[in-house]
């Protein structure tokens, strides 16, 4: 293995924290705790630190793009152009701390990354799925601020905000034996995967996106389309809001509920990843979910409170079991 030096977890938090506002040291080092559970099982076991080291700093560039689109306090739609923009432009010069942290960050992680033993082999994938990440959060800039959300394109876009198809494409690269032959058959259930994690994390985290006013959080922006709250209510009301709010949760724990399914369906048809397995470990990663404090309070708060809603809901657990 082609081993590289780049930063630490630590090293990559510190220079979050410098520009950052959100509870970093928990956030980060919590998911550095669900990367190290959550990977194909076809990966050479060599890489599997790698990995996990590499998705949480990779986690790191994401929050610090999206909360240029999500967070009212700090939106800045040019500052989000240029963020986006740094996978394909990362020999730029920017003179703003904001873009040169994220542009650190990132030249960090696709260091690493183009050192697994596949990568040339998916790197067009990679970065297809990664512009689908950028483009989660253009959408929901334009979400935020032009009355543009609607259920079609919010289910088509949002989810890839969680890069469980990204990091996918990483451990595929760090497979030995996976079958590219089987792609086609392997996207779909991985499409469905990241859905449910979208979901869960939503219903997990939208109190949060209440306090940022941040209308792209999927149950949010559909509470607007049906009239169930307004978006005075979201600035003036949070309390109101989230109230109002817990009518919408059955119909995506529904849409949850059908993704499960699916997976079920059509994990026997992959041959070269034990899906099965992969779908164990995503049971356990639910229970880190189940028992996780809210993160959003920010480095001088010492306040932290917890989920108002459950990342899997207890009638849910029927459906996780294989």
């Amino acid at each position: 293995m082609n081993e590289f030096k780049g930063l630490s977890l630590d090293e990559a938090i510190q220079h979050y924290k410098s520009v950052g506002h959100r509870n970093a040291d928990f956030l980060f080092h919590w998911l550095y705790n669900i990367y190290d559970k959550t990977y194909l099982p076809s990966i050479d076991p060599a890489y599997k630190e790698t990995l996990t080291l590499d998705k949480t700093k990779l986690c790191i560039f994401d929050v610090l793009v999206d909360d240029l689109a999500d967070n009212a306090k700090i939106r800045n739609k040019r500052l989000l152009d240029k963020a986006a923009n740094i996978p394909w432009d990362g020999s730029k010069n920017y003179n703003h701390p904001y873009l040169n942290v994220t542009k650190r960050i990132w030249l960090d992680c696709i260091s690493s990354i183009k050192r697994y033993p596949r990568y040339e082999e998916f790197k067009d994938i990679f970065f297809f799925d990664l512009e689908q990440v950028m483009n989660s959060m253009k959408y929901s800039y334009l979400v935020n601020t032009a009355d543009f959300s609607n259920m079609i394109e919010d289910e088509t876009y949002l989810n890839h905000g969680v890069m469980v198809i990204l990091h996918c494409d990483m451990d595929l690269m760090c497979s030995p034996d996976f079958d590219y032959e089987e792609m086609k058959k392997l996207r779909p259930i991985l499409q469905c995967v990241q859905d449910v994690a979208h979901i869960g994390n939503m219903l997990n985290t939208y109190p949060k996106e209440i306090e940022e006013v941040d209308l792209s959080s999927p149950i949010i922006s559909l509470g607007l389309q049906k009239g169930v709250i307004k978006k005075t209510d979201v600035v003036k009301d949070p309390e109101y809001t989230l109230a109002s709010l817990e009518s919408l949760v059955p119909y995506f724990k529904e849409r949850m509920k059908n993704n499960l399914q699916k997976i079920k369906n059509h994990a026997n048809e992959i041959e070269s990843v034990d899906i099965y397995d992969f779908y164990r470990r995503l049971q356990e990663v639910w229970e880190e979910f189940l028992k996780r404090e809210q993160y959003w309070k920010t480095n001088d708060q010492e306040e932290i409170i917890k989920p108002t809603i459950n990342f899997i809901p207890n009638d849910m657990a029927k459906w996780m079991r294989i």
